[in-house]
């Protein structure tokens, strides 16, 4: 069993209306029992001991980019330094779970406990902004049966969505006929709130499968570049 070094089993509740969500640590970055001196393997991988630290991930590459490119991002505190200036908050969604030998896959996660309470249903008039890294993290392991029994008060407006993702593939210049799973949902409470999720392809392989974002034939790194523009455009405004 591995464990979330960075999310507080007793506290998973965040501040602010702008969260970044992932999975689940690679292997080298995640607690467990297993005697390995990770540090080492950190160290000779190149990993930064933080959210997204494997070395072949691109998420922080991605937020220099688009974001703020003052950040440092082989150095922690100068990311976490970021986030708290423009009020972004980051969490990963699996607080525990077994992993076939030390797989990256996200599908090699078994016996997961879910991190369902990282935020306050929205009051009135509040609005949250959820970036996920990947579809399966939107679709398969926040948005699911589970999700919705915890925060019964939210359901999905699929009007809405529905529209979001019409217009965001027209500005792209995407095929919205490719887009089989949703890539953005929004979610209306009870209470008047609003929720927003919207997915990126996964940054540790953005192009294994594009085409599910509406990737046809324009060229592959141009389309990646203008759909994460107007996806970290549409987060931090």
């Amino acid at each position: 069993m591995e464990f979330h070094p960075r999310i507080n089993i007793a506290d998973t509740s965040l501040k602010e209306s702008k969260i970044i969500l992932g999975s689940f640590p690679t292997w080298s970055l995640s607690n467990s029992d297993l005697n390995e001196d990770k540090k080492a393997i950190q160290m000779k991988n190149g990993d930064v001991p933080f959210f997204f630290g494997s070395s072949v991930n691109r998420f922080w590459d991605w937020y220099y980019k688009y974001v703020d490119n003052l950040i440092i991002i082989e150095d922690a505190n100068s990311i976490q330094k970021s986030l708290k200036a423009n009020s972004i908050g980051i969490t990963d969604l699996i607080i525990s779970c077994d992993r076939k030998d030390k797989s990256s896959l996200d599908k090699h996660l078994t016996k997961r406990t879910y991190n369902h309470n990282f935020f306050e249903d929205p009051k009135q008039g509040e609005n949250i902004k959820l970036l996920c890294t990947s579809k399966g993290v939107m679709n398969e392991m926040l948005l699911n049966k589970k999700f919705f029994k915890i925060h019964p008060k939210l359901k999905i407006d699929i009007e809405k969505s529905v529209i979001f993702q019409k217009q965001m593939i027209q500005k792209i210049d995407g095929n919205l006929n490719l887009v089989k799973n949703p890539f953005y949902r929004s979610i209306k409470s009870e209470s008047g709130g609003n929720i927003e999720c919207i997915s990126i392809p996964s940054p540790g392989s953005p192009y294994r499968r594009l085409v599910d974002f509406g990737f046809n034939s324009k060229n592959a790194e141009t389309f990646l570049d203008d759909y994460l523009k107007v996806a970290f455009e549409w987060f931090t405004k």
